[in-house]
């Protein structure tokens, strides 16, 4: 990713971390929904019962977005209109409710990411330019984090 890009993401979110939180990773997706049923790439109206009420479908419904890994947790920013993160945060969830459900590198990656034990999530998806930044985010969310 272009470190500059990153930079201003963890710039937008600064004033948000918690004493002790830091960022450590930054990139832009398409955002989608999956069901850990596996009946497809299904929209449902609530994607995270008990995790974090209807964050699932608010950020679906918002698509290219800027996601930012920080040691306690996964938030989601807007997407300005040239590719930037923008200001508005568009949802969080704390780190021990996120896991790496599913990882297919290719000519567009996806980055399959679930939420609590409800078996639902988000699909990240990345264009062949971005692979590298989907890379970098799977790292930063399989690292452990004591906080």
């Amino acid at each position: 990713m272009n470190q500059k890009l990153q930079t201003r993401a963890f710039e937008q979110i600064a004033h948000l971390l918690q004493p002790g939180e830091q960022p450590v990773a930054a990139t832009r997706a398409q955002v989608g929904s999956f069901s850990s049923s596996r009946l497809g790439t299904v929209m449902k109206q609530a994607l995270i019962m008990e995790a974090g009420g209807a964050l699932g479908a608010a950020l679906v419904n918002t698509g290219r977005q800027f996601v930012v890994v920080t040691t306690h947790r996964m938030i989601f920013l807007s997407q300005s209109f040239l590719g930037g993160p923008g200001k508005r945060v568009l949802g969080e969830m704390p780190r021990q409710h996120v896991a790496v459900a599913e990882v297919k590198m290719g000519i567009v990656s996806l980055v399959r990411i679930a939420f609590g034990n409800a078996g639902d999530g988000i699909a990240l998806t990345f264009p062949r330019v971005d692979k590298k930044n989907a890379e970098a985010l799977v790292a930063a969310l399989q690292q452990a984090f004591i906080h």
